[in-house]
């Protein structure tokens, strides 16, 4: 089965913070489509996120953490 993906990406160079990836996973809960969350990060380039519906918002914020240190 095929499903959608829909990009939302960041105005800002820097990670996403809770309330985005909140928002993010909400967005992808509502519409039931896949979610890639994008930023820019200078030296480092584009970074995605690929969030789906069934994913454990718990698991998506501490991961969160993990990767903006």
């Amino acid at each position: 089965m095929l499903q959608e993906v829909r990009t939302l990406r960041l105005n800002e160079e820097r990670h996403p913070n809770e309330n985005e990836v909140w928002e993010a996973h909400r967005y992808a809960n509502e519409k039931h489509c896949i979610v890639q969350l994008q930023w820019f990060i200078p030296h480092y380039g584009l970074k995605t996120w690929v969030i789906a519906p069934e994913d454990n918002i718990a698991e998506l914020l501490a991961n969160l953490h993990i990767a903006a240190n």
